[in-house]
């Protein structure tokens, strides 16, 4: 059965996986599913679908496949993840059973479908030698001896090799050794082409995954929680590099917000009574170059610096034209909030 993003009282850890995948390899021709449908008759299955566009695995497409998934020129990659599970003979033999349904719903050759199983956990020795499963290629990547399942690797990610192409599955390692050092590589990887929400995303992976934050969503992990939780933290982050004087300067956002409120309806009010329509109209051409100039300046601002504090985000809000460009320049060779918003008698005067 499958562990539905929508159905709060499990972890599913395959759709977590498939989203950390989704993004960089989509952006690169290959679709990625966390939902399958192996057959017509049985129900959706806990697995991840590569599938590529092209004729083969190109290297940029390579660079975000780990070992072993890498190693196949087959057109489609079929995934069973085991988080908690491990190896054991039911998840074998599952993962044989969708390998041969899926092959015969989608009428796809030898050569145009591989199958996968990957383990956050470590088997025993003696688990892995009843089933034939030895090393071949890198380490951590495994094939069998026994013929009917000889197509089949299984994939030990505390055991991949700590490397850039690995390190999105490593994230997912057991060992904490091991996952650290999957998401040490992550942060060093060229990430910018990739969204905000992307980073968010992966540094909630991060974050769920340290001790103590389990309480947090007790009935199990969402991709939407873990993307909540993602930018929690780099708020914090955030909040925590800034100089102790401007983070007290600091007001609450809800109490700016309806402050700023009221002054906008009383001020509305008023200049409705005194100004005639042609002023309006050149007012309201000069607003919307305002608010054009806010919304460069809040979504350069995000994609530098990540989320934004709410008192941030008012300023912003309400600031004017020349506010706005002496901000935009200096975002450009800024390193910090604070070198944007130095010497500005107007940041944190509310």
């Amino acid at each position: 059965m499958t562990n539905s993003p929508d159905r709060p009282d499990k972890r599913c850890w395959h759709c977590l996986l498939g989203k950390v995948l989704e993004e960089p390899l989509t952006r690169l021709g290959v679709t990625v599913q966390t939902e399958v449908d192996v057959s017509s008759v049985l129900p959706r299955a806990d697995i991840i679908l590569l599938r590529r566009e092209g004729e083969d695995w190109t290297g940029e497409q390579r660079s975000w496949l780990a070992d072993g998934l890498r190693d196949t020129r087959a057109r489609e990659l079929l995934i069973e993840f085991k988080f908690t599970e491990g190896l054991n003979e039911e998840a074998i033999a599952q993962l044989f059973v969708n390998d041969h349904l899926y092959r015969i719903k989608q009428k796809l050759g030898e050569d145009d479908l591989a199958s996968f199983l990957v383990s956050s956990q470590t088997p025993r020795a003696a688990l892995l030698e009843s089933h034939g499963f030895k090393p071949v290629g890198r380490p951590g990547v495994y094939g069998t001896e026994y013929p009917q399942f000889s197509r089949f690797r299984l994939i030990l990610l505390n055991e991949l090799e700590d490397v850039s192409h690995n390190a999105p599955v490593k994230s997912f390692a057991s060992r904490e050794s091991e996952w650290r050092k999957g998401f040490k590589r992550m942060i060093g990887r060229d990430l910018h082409q990739v969204s905000d929400d992307f980073h968010w995303f992966f540094s909630g992976i991060g974050r769920m995954r340290m001790k103590g934050v389990e309480e947090l969503f007790p009935k199990g992990w969402t991709p939407n929680e873990v993307l909540m939780l993602g930018k929690m933290t780099w708020f914090e982050k955030m909040m925590n590099q800034m100089p102790d004087e401007e983070l007290f300067q600091f007001r609450r956002t809800v109490d700016i917000r309806e402050e700023g409120r009221e002054k906008g309806r009383e001020e509305g009010r008023e200049e409705g009574r005194e100004k005639g329509r042609e002023e309006g109209r050149e007012e309201g051409r000069e607003e919307g170059r305002e608010e054009e100039g806010r919304r460069i300046v809040l979504r350069q601002l995000t994609r530098r610096f990540g989320l934004l504090p709410g008192p941030v985000q008012e300023k912003i809000a309400q600031a004017n034209a020349d506010s706005l460009e002496r901000w935009g320049d200096r975002l450009l060779d800024a390193g910090s909030l604070a070198e944007v918003f130095a010497d500005d008698p107007s940041f944190g005067a509310h």
